[in-house]
């Protein structure tokens, strides 16, 4: 009988154990599930809370339109509209000037060759390779470098006749020089912010005819190299400066002032032709992260699963998220999300709300991204461009395209109320076209019918659409801030990459940094899922590392907005008196910030404002009172 009760007892121990083995996992199942859902409905969305000197919006009052301003001329601008290819560098050329707030006269020597009085000209732009016509006048020229002028080849000047019988003017040896091709770029100075010793792919190695050409010209030894060139035809001398008597002479032998990519480096350029000069700039690094907040994929991905075995959604919410905020704490950096309902592609009424269980998922990412200092803006109820049926999309993107305004009014009204349900409190004052592409009706949409809209980010540069905006305020009164750069592996390392180039030239001409990314990028083989996100987090914390040595101010998009605002009212009139630099600003309301380049002197004393030196002969500018006196050593 004993015997029989002890087989009963382990019989029913054995057989709880069985059901431990199911209950267990299950329960464990549960309270994990519990806990998630306490926490993302533990996180309470805190009240916005502005900064202490976040700049608000300009007045319309106090600002000036582009077309109301007038600048000192102090430039003259020679072309040769009968030489190919010399007109087509005049809106770079002149739009580096527009925004270095220097007035200029344009000179057409191919219609007239008698030169004006030189003598009310602080500086030349030579914006033709040919300058046969005004031979006879480049005695007149030289005299006038020597008395104090500066003078900057923008192009290869290819006249015989200049480097044979005035090679002094271009600070070159008198021989007889060949076209040889430039295949890489190495700045031999700091002329562009963080620039020293980068080599650039100037040109894609292949027929000779594809190349990027230069004259192999021989420098005498007062001059000073900023950047050079290699070749299979030996090296160039890309760009050089020196003195001539009380003037100075800057040339360019090279094709960057074709290039809206390059309009940085030609500011650059033409700051070495005076002793001095000072412009305005943005001064702020914004980077965006498109589709975000978004409906995030369920099940798994094969470049996640293949890395981590999990599932999309726990990725996302487990490695992602908490390495991003890692990264914005560790360098001190902002970020700009743009929110997406859906990715249905209706362009028809009616536009319906997101499932409850995605909807969770955007409150839980975007309730903590706003705590932590972030912005959300607008990208769209859905992905699909603001565009009317007589958009071209030219078979490049597979887009539906609206059939008229009101559909485009009705759909991003369900995403406002979709936003201010999941944020109450909060605005989006930022939109960025999907797929960067936004038609004039689509732009005319959010003016008129969503006025908490007030930042337009497209691209800066578009080689499909030529939707292309550049930083400013925009004729209907919206701020333009187009995104620059974008990825997570902006540049592999320290050489070799042309994004880091136009970069650096956007932080020489306006010192800004503007780029995007997308959550989705670890999953795109297109933009790093192959690399995995393991090697995409390091190369974007590089990419971070490299900012540091800039003193750039860190914003979102809506804070970058009024900086872009006070950017575009100011310009600056610049006297250079014995041992001072004499800036008045216009259209200075309560800050300025500007970009110093000196070239003769030290500064060692700053009146009405500070100093900050990025690099040996630049430095950057907080204005603090429209008149501002630097004195040097």
């Amino acid at each position: 009988m004993e015997t029989v009760i002890k087989e009963t007892v382990i019989k029913k121990k054995k057989h709880a154990n069985s059901l431990w083995i199911i209950i267990l996992p299950l329960l464990i199942f549960v309270l994990l599930g519990g806990f998630v859902a306490v926490e993302r409905a533990g996180i309470i969305l805190e009240e916005d809370k502005a900064e202490a000197g976040v700049l608000p919006y300009l007045p319309q009052e106090v600002m000036i339109s582009r077309a109301a301003r007038s600048l000192e001329t102090r430039c003259i601008v020679i072309y040769n509209s009968k030489e190919e290819y010399s007109a087509e560098s005049i809106p770079n050329i002149t739009f580096v000037l527009d925004q270095m707030s220097v007035g200029y006269t344009l000179k057409d020597i191919g219609a007239d060759v008698n030169l004006p009085q030189l003598s009310p000209y602080k500086t030349m732009v030579i914006a033709c390779s040919e300058i046969t016509p005004i031979f006879l006048q480049l005695e007149a020229v030289l005299n006038w470098v020597y008395a104090g002028g500066g003078l900057f080849f923008a192009m290869t000047p290819g006249d015989y006749i200049l480097y044979s019988f005035f090679n002094r003017l271009l600070g070159v040896e008198r021989e007889t020089y060949d076209y040889i091709p430039q295949v890489t770029a190495i700045l031999e100075s700091d002329i562009l912010p963080g620039g020293k010793g980068l080599k650039i792919p100037w040109s894609e190695e292949g027929k000779m005819e594809d190349y990027r050409m230069g004259l192999n010209f021989k420098v005498l030894p007062d001059t000073t190299v900023h950047m050079t060139s290699t070749g299979p035809r030996g090296p160039t001398p890309m760009l050089w400066d020196f003195k001539l008597g009380d003037g100075r002479v800057v040339v360019n032998n090279n094709d960057a002032v074709y290039e809206k990519w390059s309009r940085g480096f030609i500011a650059a350029a033409y700051s070495l032709a005076e002793p001095a000069v000072a412009y305005p700039v943005i001064n702020a690094s914004v980077i965006f992260i498109d589709d975000f907040p978004s409906p995030i994929p369920e099940g798994y991905d094969p470049y996640i699963r293949r890395d981590y075995g999990l599932q999309t959604e726990y990725f996302f919410v487990h490695v992602w998220y908490p390495e991003m905020i890692r990264l914005a704490e560790k360098y001190k950096i902002k970020y700009s999300g743009v929110l997406i309902e859906t990715y249905a592609d209706n362009v028809y009424p009616h536009f319906t709300p997101e499932a409850m269980h995605v909807t969770e998922r955007m409150k839980y990412f975007g309730t903590l991204f706003l705590n932590a200092g972030h912005e959300i803006g607008m990208h769209g109820y859905n992905h699909q461009s603001l565009v009317t049926v007589e958009f071209d999309y030219r078979d490049e993107l597979p887009y539906n395209k609206w059939p008229n305004q009101d559909h485009m009014e009705e759909a991003l009204t369900e995403l406002v109320r979709y936003h201010d349900e999941m944020f109450p409190g909060r605005k989006m004052v930022t939109y960025v076209p999907p797929s960067n592409v936004l038609s004039k009706e689509g732009r005319a949409v959010l003016k008129e019918r969503f006025p908490e809209i007030r930042i337009i980010s497209g691209l800066m540069i578009d080689d499909i659409f030529d939707l292309e905006d550049d930083f400013g305020v925009g004729e209907d009164g919206l701020i333009n801030l187009p995104r620059i750069s974008s990825g997570f592996y902006p540049f592999e390392d320290e050489y070799d990459t042309m994004a880091q180039w136009i970069m650096m030239c956007e932080l020489n001409l306006h010192f800004v940094n503007s780029h995007f990314i997308h959550p989705d990028d670890p999953m795109d083989e297109d933009r790093g899922a192959l690399r995995g996100w393991r090697s995409l987090a390091k190369t974007f914390d590089q990419y971070l590392a490299w900012l540091t040595q800039f003193p750039i101010r860190h914003m979102t998009s809506q804070e970058a907005g009024p900086a872009v605002q006070r950017f575009d009212n100011i310009t600056v009139s610049t006297r250079l008196l014995e041992n001072e630099i004499d800036l008045s600003l216009h259209g200075f309301h309560d800050e300025a910030w500007l970009l110093v380049r000196v070239n003769e002197g030290v500064p060692k004393e700053t009146r009405g404002g500070t100093l900050t030196k990025i690099s040996d002969s630049l430095y950057l500018l907080k204005a603090k009172s429209p008149r501002i006196v630097i004195a040097l050593e």
